[in-house]
């Protein structure tokens, strides 16, 4: 089987890291085949990274609460403060992503890598950019819990993506 689009979810820990590793050796693996370089196609890696969430309720939102600006010292609103803070997190965000890209494509052809930041629950939009982007397969680290600790992670991110997938998933460990 030949993976032409690839979804790799990176938080910059060990299993994501070992995660990305693994799409790249799955890459590699299928741009050699036959089949892709007959037809001068290439493979895509989409690096996503997702930022979490930060839970506010409706009423602080609305309020007319304020607070001081990171950047220019003023008194703003709690939206408008949370609207910064989201722009600073994407910005650090990108480039951790940048800099992995440029890691591993230092040395690979006709591999493309696409590096996405969004915001929300993680495997709402793992599943969500997998689906947009039509993805053949997730590759997604995992910290492979054992014993009771497996219990209380029922509900981690890559047992839920490995779950709701439409396509393939690959758990790294």
């Amino acid at each position: 089987m030949v993976f032409h689009k690839i979804l790799v979810p990176y938080d910059s820990s060990a299993a994501s890291d070992k995660a990305l590793s693994r799409a790249f050796e799955i890459a590699k693996m299928c741009h050699e085949s036959e089949r892709i370089r007959k037809y001068g196609g290439f493979i895509s890696i989409t690096l996503l990274h997702v930022l979490q969430e930060i839970p506010v309720p409706h009423a602080v939102i609305g309020s007319p609460l304020r607070v001081l600006s990171q950047k220019t010292g003023e008194q703003i609103t709690i939206q408008e403060y949370l609207r910064e803070v989201y722009k600073e997190m994407k910005v650090d965000a990108i480039k951790m992503l940048d800099r992995k890209t440029r890691e591993y494509m230092s040395n690979i052809e006709d591999i493309k890598v696409n590096p996405k930041v969004t915001v929300g629950l993680p495997a709402d939009k793992i599943i969500e950019m997998a689906t947009e982007e039509n993805v053949d397969l997730i590759v997604i680290g995992t910290t492979g819990l054992k014993g009771v600790a497996k219990i209380k992670a029922l509900g981690s991110v890559a047992r839920n993506v490995s779950e709701r997938a439409k396509c393939p998933v690959m758990l790294v460990r």
